[in-house]
């Protein structure tokens, strides 16, 4: 009983660990996709990034997987459309929307539907775990407001998308947690194969002119999509070893990746308030851990 114990002590600080790690790679992979976006179109950025992913992912899957199955590779597919309608609407929104609404309302709800989900589905935490996600949504939010406020309206149709964008990313976590552990990360393979081929589809065949852009941003691509589906992968793991409620939050920390590298890199600013969200994201992350 007390090894049992543990082994599950074990597996959930290990799970807050990669939990962390996905929210890096997570938040990388959106400063290269921006810097991506600024040379090409953004739809150029997503399917050239995705099919670098689908070619990392199917190259060590079988040295890594323990077995091959249809059903996970399905719901692998499954998690990839609500994974691309998530960008879709995301893109859209932060194109004609307030920065300062579009980008938390979709971090908060990409974290609190998995979390939702996995509390109704038996997950349980301690008091201070709970008092954890509670700081991290907090913390997501102040991470997520850009420096400089824009002054384009916000409207019922922005906050709705925004949303539904975070519907769709939460979405997506909770099938990738319903995946097996020996069949990982074969379903992010799947994810990558529908996406890729759905977006490359439609650029050949509408004859988009953009294409000859992708050259001169095909290193930043390249970035964005192993640092993409780096990020998947290792959420793929992290739910096999601990709560999706817990993992899921942690992830969706991933904004502060962002900001931390538009700062070091461009030399972007940083808020009072994205500064004080860093500081409330360490705390939330000792209180998870430790609750």
């Amino acid at each position: 009983m007390a090894t049992r114990e543990a082994d599950h002590r074990y597996g959930s600080a290990v799970a807050v660990f990669l939990g962390l790690v996905t929210a890096v790679l997570f938040g990388s992979a959106d400063f290269f996709g921006g810097i991506s976006a600024k040379r090409t179109s953004v739809l150029n950025v997503v399917a050239f990034a995705h099919l670098i992913g689908l070619i990392g992912a199917t190259a060590i899957a079988p040295f890594i997987a323990e077995q091959f199955g249809w059903q996970d590779f399905a719901i692998g597919i499954a998690s990839g459309a609500f994974g691309g309608i998530g960008v879709a609407l995301l893109y859209r929104g932060l194109a004609i929307g307030p920065m300062v609404v579009v980008a938390p309302l979709t971090a908060i709800t990409s974290a609190a539907v998995p979390a939702i989900w996995g509390v109704l589905g038996g997950e349980r935490l301690a008091a201070l775990g709970w008092v954890g996600v509670a700081v991290a949504l907090v913390a997501i939010g102040l991470i997520s407001m850009p420096a400089d406020a824009d002054d384009a309206p916000i409207t019922a149709s922005i906050v709705g998308q925004s949303l539904l964008a975070g519907a769709c990313f939460g979405a997506m976590f909770i099938l990738f947690d319903a995946v097996g552990e020996e069949t990982a990360p074969w379903p992010i393979v799947g994810a990558r194969l529908m996406t890729s081929t759905v977006l490359l589809g439609f650029i050949l065949t509408a004859r988009r002119e953009g294409l000859s852009t992708v050259k001169p941003a095909m290193l930043p691509i390249v970035l964005t999509g192993l640092f993409d589906t780096g990020s998947n992968m290792i959420f793929l793991f992290a739910t096999n070893l601990g709560d999706l409620s817990v993992v899921a939050v942690l992830s969706s920390l991933y904004p502060a990746a962002t900001v931390v590298l538009a700062r070091f890199w461009l030399g972007e600013k940083m808020s009072r308030l994205q500064l004080t969200g860093m500081s409330l994201a360490l705390l939330a992350t000792a209180l998870i851990a430790v609750g």
